[in-house]
């Protein structure tokens, strides 16, 4: 791999500098805002509720039990009969950003590591929903441990999510082996407890070890908020290179293996995509969505994607 600038987020470890950068690439594609909210405790949308806030919506005639402080009296004044200034309230939506950084993430062929794919793309979602007001927080999380850093509109909590993630990050390196389930259900069973209703919560992992038992917490997870799972690929587990003899390490152990058979291409193919249509299925169903990002895709063309769709 040749030398790069650490700002453009090659290699196998994160880095404060890249993360912080992100935030430019976060203001160019925020996440949508200004919808109907359908459910009054939905975040930073347009509520149906009318009140006092930020947005000016009209001015109608005084009904009783109006607020007499927005009054309009100008147009009081010209019309003779006592008008109201009606506001469209604006509320805070809560972000929440459940970051893998399991072993299993400490793996790349190309351009960087699923782990650091998921960290910058972590960080550039936490700068976006920040810029336009929204609380942020996040959970980190490995097949150990996890750390949580509560919603808020607050940039110093924010750079602890991202500070945490790093820590979690440069970990990987001397990392066991483990079970990715154990690590997946002990996340959501903490975000469960960190996220109130009608959060906006974002699943950035590679899912290995999902299978059905994890339905009911992802069902509860996804019944009062609205989730958005990101599963993180390299090109390598998609398909496997042309058939020959290749070097593989994990940077301790060095392993040869040997791509020549054709059945063994295509179970490695049928099985990232029987892994796929599961993930598509278990989020579906819970009024989730998952996408499939390679690691070398921009954080910022998952933001459009999600623009596009207007699903927030």
């Amino acid at each position: 791999m040749t030398s790069k600038a650490p700002f453009e987020g090659r290699g196998t470890t994160a880095n404060l500098h890249d993360l912080i950068q992100l935030r430019h690439i976060a203001r160019r594609a925020a996440l949508p805002r200004n919808q109907t909210a359908t459910n009054p405790m939905s975040g930073q949308l347009r509520s149906r509720q009318q009140g006092r806030g930020m947005d000016f919506s009209e001015v109608r005639v005084y009904q009783p039990g109006d607020d007499i402080r927005s009054i309009d009296w100008k147009v009081t004044a010209r019309t003779l009969t006592t008008h109201t200034k009606v506001f469209q309230e604006e509320r805070e939506r809560p972000v929440l950003i459940l970051l893998d950084q399991s072993p299993s993430m400490y793996f790349g062929s190309q351009v960087r590591f699923k782990s650091v794919s998921a960290v910058r793309l972590a960080a550039t979602i936490g700068w976006a929903a920040l810029d336009q007001g929204d609380r942020v927080g996040g959970i980190v999380f490995n097949q150990e441990t996890h750390r949580e850093v509560r919603p808020r509109r607050s940039r110093k909590s924010l750079l602890r999510f991202i500070h945490d993630a790093i820590e979690f990050n440069h970990h990987l390196a001397s990392a066991s082996n483990f079970d990715p389930k154990h690590g997946l259900s002990d996340m959501l069973t903490a975000a469960q407890r960190s996220s109130r209703h009608g959060s906006l919560v974002f699943i950035i992992s590679d899912f290995h070890g999902v299978d059905q038992s994890l339905e009911q917490q992802i069902g509860q997870l996804g019944r009062y908020n609205e989730v958005h799972a990101v599963c993180i690929f390299d090109p390598l587990e998609e398909k496997l290179p042309p058939p020959g003899r290749y070097t593989i390490t994990n940077g301790q152990a060095v392993q040869e293996i040997d791509t020549s058979s054709a059945e063994s291409r295509r179970r490695h193919q049928q099985d990232f995509s029987n892994h796929k249509g599961l993930l598509d299925q278990l989020f579906s169903r819970h009024s989730g969505a998952c996408t499939h990002v390679p690691v070398a895709a921009s954080p910022e063309d998952y933001l459009s994607q999600l623009i596009s769709r207007r699903r927030l």
